[in-house]
């Protein structure tokens, strides 16, 4: 299977009914659905315009539409790990880091925009991560799920703490939602070597120009709504294990630190997920950061695998995901990997999932 993007099988109109008996194609709100591992059929965007919720780039959460079929579930990026996923009328946003200073491309909305949301998930306290989480939950009424570093920094904000559920990941815990529940389990923030550190401050320094007043303070305001606490790494990241009503299971992981005992004790329970959503690095793309990611390829055993954490400041410090990729279908040429730009969507038809996961990608618009 080629990587999304790289290479795009073009179907015409009314190719469904053919593509039904070779390529596992299923008709959901008129658009096409395909299994990513039949034929090498990756991509279906001859037929995409149909469903708004799978095609369009304006996110659920702004006011953008639902997809037509409640049992699809619609993905979109939004920027390092933030995700928004939309399922039988909910609305969960994976991490909330969107105003994030002009130094940054623009995600193409603001935190402001955001006007609904169910549940918020937290992967960890820092401000690349949550930083907008107090501000979202409070105007939403989401509620907001994080560690207890994290909580601890969202007492400090504008929201309500009747919202907030602080969990630990240790095992035992399970909430649940309508058409959904949430498992979240123990993991550790990523702990890139010195050097490494060093190479990517030179490369912002060298590669960025000096902050202005105005930026410098703006910097200082953004990360003062996150944590610094060194508590992050061993107690305080959480992969989330989210697993819809009927059974299609989606892992969400916002650091690339090594896989802990607890997430090793879950999946030995659930075997494997049908999505994964999970950051690739922080910094560069070195033989680390990869090593890390088949670690977590290898342990979550995801048929689709979605980047993050991959873009930077100033559209210049952006690790391509590309010798990633290419390392994790060597060793799994099954694995579909997806890579999309800001808001672009990406569906799939749950109800093919468990044995077989069928995907869609919206066409970009």
């Amino acid at each position: 299977m080629n990587t999304i993007g790289s290479r795009m099988l073009m179907l015409v109109a009314g190719a469904c009914a053919i593509l039904a008996a070779i390529a596992g194609c299923s008709v959901i709100g008129g658009g096409a659905f395909i299994d990513p591992r039949n034929a090498g059929a990756v991509d279906n965007r001859a037929d995409a315009g149909s469903d708004p919720g799978c095609t369009s780039r304006e996110l659920v959460s702004t006011g953008g539409a639902f997809p037509r079929d409640a049992q699809t579930l619609a993905v979109r990026w939004t920027g390092y790990a933030n995700f928004e996923l939309v399922y039988n009328g909910q609305i969960i946003l994976l991490d909330t880091y969107f105003d994030r200073g002009e130094m940054y491309p623009s995600l193409g909305f603001k935190a402001a925009d955001v006007k609904r949301a169910d549940v918020i998930l937290l992967g960890h306290g820092h401000v690349d991560h949550m930083s907008d989480a107090a501000s979202v939950g409070a105007r939403t009424g989401a509620v907001v799920v994080g560690a207890p570093v994290t909580t601890e920094k969202l007492a400090t904000q504008n929201i309500d703490m009747k919202q907030v559920r602080t969990v630990t990941g240790r095992g035992g815990e399970v909430l649940q939602f309508k058409g959904f529940k949430v498992e979240p389990i123990l993991g550790r923030h990523g702990e890139p070597p010195h050097d490494v550190v060093e190479a990517f401050e030179h490369a912002l320094k060298t590669t960025t120009p000096p902050l202005t007043a105005a930026q410098a303070k703006e910097r200082a305001e953004i990360r003062a709504r996150g944590t610094a606490d060194k508590r992050v790494v061993t107690e305080g990241t959480i992969a989330f294990l989210i697993t819809l009503d009927n059974g299609f299971r989606i892992l969400f992981r916002d650091s690339g630190g090594i896989v802990t005992d607890y997430e090793k004790a879950a999946m030995a329970r659930v075997g494997r997920v049908d999505l994964g959503l999970i950051a690739v690095s922080a910094a560069f793309l070195n033989t680390l950061t990869v090593q890390r990611a088949l670690e977590h390829m290898r342990a979550y055993r995801p048929d689709v695998f979605i980047s993050a954490h991959h873009d930077g400041p100033f559209n210049n410090l952006w690790r391509p995901t590309e010798p990633l990729f290419q390392a994790m279908k060597e060793e799994n040429p099954a694995l579909v990997t997806v890579s999309r730009v800001y808001r672009e969507p990406v569906c799939f038809n749950t109800n093919n999932n468990i044995e077989r996961v069928a995907y869609f990608a919206g066409r970009k618009m």
